[in-house]
């Protein structure tokens, strides 16, 4: 029992070391010894601008920091420092580097202490991690390559780069650069053009849908129709839904026409029609049902003190409704706010029925009629371990 005991201690000690280990170290020195470290071991510095009050700020502590292949770059190639911007002498290199929105991330030669890439804002792995390249090769940092392009003198190659750059460092003129390198020659067809559009443009307001569109059969000759087909998808996620209609037949076009006319109807606050479209789409078979349950999540939240204060009891009853058959039925064991949601729209809805004598509907506590019959966390395809005889 004692060494069990011991066993159980160590990892206890052990899990937290490892995990701290799997993503970025972060050095918990000054700025000066910071910078000494940096010259002794020949890297940059990176610097994540942080504030206590910053949701996106946490959530790339959570969510994107910690990750191997992210401490493994960053590890390797920078000291790395959080710094709070409003305390200590983080508010004069605030101030000294021209932070004024968080996270910045920025990117710093030792040697004289001067910014050779800067970025920032909540963003996924991928482009946290291309941010990386624009502190190591100084040719894909933003001073560099924004006082190139400024200058004018530059080739296909270098718009490139630049587009990527522009797209992992959350601006919104990243199209603006992309059709450039159309104007100036560049081929949608290129597989490099192709996969910069695919990871760069998103929706629907450019030329670039419909051209994929018209030449659906070339473009999937090319790039394999799964290819397409997720690009059309997600480009007309948000098209409305004529726009989408003439488009040409692909994978998802059916579930985007339905997932617009929802939304549309909530949108307009129609709420009557938009829940009875809900109804008719759990009872879909041909839909997604994984999807609809991730974008339904949005349109069902209960705000007791800002939008649904007024909000009519039955239209409540039904934002419940639509609340409890999104948590039944997502299977994200990490992401806890669909449950959040749940309990708070109906902690709402018993206040509103104690205040207004109104009854709680018996729907909302038998057995689904859709979706999954029991509220757990098990995905169903899950199956139950059997018992041992």
């Amino acid at each position: 029992m004692k060494k069990i005991i011991l066993n159980l201690l160590f990892l206890a000690i052990l899990l937290p070391v490892t995990a701290q280990e799997s993503g970025i170290r972060f050095f918990h020195g000054t700025w000066d010894e910071a910078i000494a470290l940096a010259k002794k071991e020949k890297k940059k510095i990176f610097v994540d601008f942080y504030t206590e009050w910053c949701g996106p700020c946490l959530n790339m502590s959570l969510t994107v920091f910690v990750l191997p292949q992210v401490g493994d770059v960053y590890n390797k190639n920078f000291v790395c420092l959080k710094i709070d911007a409003e305390k200590g002498e983080g508010r004069e290199l605030a101030k000294r580097y021209g932070v004024n929105s968080y996270p910045t991330y920025i990117f710093v030669n030792p040697k004289n202490q001067e910014i050779v890439h800067r970025s920032g804002s909540n963003k996924p792995v991928e482009d946290f991690l291309y941010d990386a390249q624009g502190g190591i090769n100084p040719k894909l940092g933003s001073v560099y390559m924004d006082k190139k392009y400024a200058v004018g003198k530059y080739d296909l190659d270098f718009l490139k780069d630049y587009i990527r750059y522009k797209k992992s460092s959350g601006s919104r003129e990243v199209q603006k650069y992309f059709d450039e390198l159309i104007s100036k020659g560049a081929k949608l067809t290129e597989p490099d053009v192709w996969k910069l559009y695919c990871k760069c443009i998103i929706g629907y307001q450019n030329p670039y849908v419909k051209e994929v569109s018209d030449n659906y059969s070339q473009f999937t000759e090319l790039f394999g129709k799964k290819e397409v087909d997720t690009k059309l998808m997600e480009a007309t996620s948000y098209a409305p839904v004529q726009f989408i209609k003439e488009l040409c037949d692909f994978e998802g076009k059916d579930f985007n026409i339905k997932m617009r006319v929802m939304t549309d109807l909530f949108n307009q606050k129609k709420y009557d029609e938009a829940f009875a479209e809900v109804e008719r789409l759990k009872a879909d078979p041909s839909i997604d049902q994984h999807k609809f349950v991730k974008l339904l999540a949005f349109y069902v939240r209960v705000s007791p003190e800002y939008t649904d204060k007024e909000l009519p009891y039955e239209t409540l009853v039904n934002k419940v409704r639509g609340l409890r058959y999104v948590a039944y039925n997502v299977y994200d064991r990490d992401d806890a706010m669909p449950h959040f949601y749940y309990v708070q729209g109906l902690e709402y809805l018993l206040k509103r029925a104690l205040e207004e004598g109104k009854q709680i509907p018996a729907d909302l506590v038998a057995t689904p009629v859709y979706g999954k019959k029991v509220y757990d966390m098990r995905h169903p395809d899950l199956k139950v371990k059997p018992k041992r005889r």
